[in-house]
């Protein structure tokens, strides 16, 4: 079985996996997108929508399927592994709605649907995880985006990875930091503002499938009216604020409150700020590399995860 090792010598070569796909076909143009993914391939449509503007990158939640409110609008559709019943099932309702509807994908079952519905997709290659495969997704998913919204976000992108080169030994030096802030917890809070949900949703995610290790997950605007009172039960829990540098003065100011709160009651705080657009990339790989660290302080495989491979296949099998 592969290894920690394994997975961070994956990490040093990001930079030279996004590689933009050329799409083949010819996308008709549109003010805006649904997005739909499950897991690590919503990521992606989430970082997109910071990239593009919520405006124009409309997410579909998991669990959330286009409605009539969608009738002929635009779908793209996204899953690294092809086999995710759920966007399987986004396909089929998009197709069913009218809508144009277009799949970014590394083959599987999502292919095979495509080619059989006439439905345009992006073959994307495919590495061993989806979470690894992150900038695969954004190599077909960016360059099907500018061309149906009309940008060229594809190239300013491009750039972030190739700076990711020459930051990969200071970034690696921030996340062992941080990895030593959590090691030793059974708990880890996360908490985020608006602009940094796909970050912080994607360091939920990973704390568990890397690092074997559950968090508490909020915005952070609603700790103070619904997600606090639970933190005076515990001590010495390390919390992570997720924000960006440019928060309005409200959100400054919550930051400030809570912070101060927790480190009231015995808890450790540390704040991860994104310095806007051109730091999404780094900054999520930072926390993608952190809880690799993580694991390997724990004792755990991040690669292993028998539980959710299992619940994957009998949801499989209950829609074959």
């Amino acid at each position: 079985m592969k290894t920690a090792d394994d997975m961070l010598d994956v990490y040093e070569s990001w930079p030279d996996m996004f590689e933009p796909v050329s799409l083949g076909f010819e996308a008709a143009r549109s003010d805006a997108v649904y997005g739909c993914g499950y897991g690590s391939s919503l990521i992606p449509i989430l970082v997109a929508s910071r990239i593009y503007g919520e405006n124009r990158i409309h997410v579909l939640r998991p669990g959330e399927m286009p409605g009539e409110a969608q009738r002929g609008r635009t779908l793209v559709v996204v899953s690294h592994s092809g086999e995710t019943v759920e966007t399987l099932e986004c396909v089929r309702r998009g197709v069913s709605l009218g809508m144009s509807v277009y799949a970014v994908t590394g083959g599987g079952a999502l292919e095979e649907l495509c080619q059989r519905e006439g439905v345009k997709h992006v073959k994307i290659k495919k590495a061993d995880t989806t979470r690894l495969g992150f900038p695969y997704i954004l190599s077909g998913l960016l360059p099907l985006l500018d061309s149906i919204l009309g940008e060229s976000a594809t190239d300013r992108v491009r750039k972030y990875f190739s700076d990711l080169r020459g930051r990969i030994d200071r970034i690696g030096n921030e996340a062992r930091s941080l990895a030593e802030f959590s090691r030793d917890s059974f708990l880890v809070g996360v908490y985020y503002t608006n602009y940094a949900e796909p970050l912080a949703l994607r360091l939920r995610y990973l704390l568990s499938e890397n690092a074997k290790l559950h968090s508490v997950y909020e915005n952070i605007m609603e700790v103070a009216h619904d997600g606090i009172t639970a933190w005076e039960m515990y001590y010495n829990m390390p919390v992570l604020v997720v924000r960006s540098e440019s928060e309005d003065k409200i959100t400054v100011e919550r930051i400030r409150a809570i912070s101060e709160a927790l480190q009231g009651l015995g808890h450790r705080v540390r704040e991860i700020s994104i310095g806007g657009e051109e730091d999404l990339i780094h900054r999520l790989y930072m926390l993608d590399v952190y809880t690799v660290f993580l694991s390997i302080l724990r004792n755990v495989n991040p690669y292993a995860m028998r539980t959710q491979e299992a619940i994957r296949r009998r949801v499989s099998l209950s829609h074959e």
